[in-house]
């Protein structure tokens, strides 16, 4: 599903999870959690580009996934700027999305 930031910033992330409803056929609020999958292509983009309108835009957690290490960035959005949690091999992480918690197991996306 694509997020219009504004009508010349359209994104459409590889995961997402929404804690609300979303109306329309895009979004206009943003994501509590968002996943990148690393590819030679885009790495640069969800790296540096993505990375940073996230961050201004508020999503709560951003994970860059890359495949080829097996390693995903975990960062967590505070006081405005992320900050990394950890590099994710085969750790569970819980995530804290408002009133919804839920545990990510990183292990599992590997096979």
């Amino acid at each position: 599903m694509d997020w219009k930031i504004a009508d010349d910033t359209v994104v459409q992330p590889d995961n997402m999870v929404l804690c609300y409803q979303p109306e329309g056929s895009f979004l206009t609020k943003a994501p509590s959690l968002i996943f990148e999958i690393l590819s030679p292509s885009t790495s640069s983009k969800d790296r540096i580009t993505k990375f940073n309108l996230y961050q201004e835009e508020g999503v709560g957690y951003y994970c860059i996934v890359d495949p080829k290490t097996g390693t995903a960035k975990v960062y967590v959005l505070r006081e405005g700027r992320y900050r990394k949690l950890l590099d994710a091999t085969d750790e569970t992480v819980t995530f804290t999305l408002n009133k919804c918690v839920f545990d990510f197991d990183f292990s599992r996306i590997w096979d």
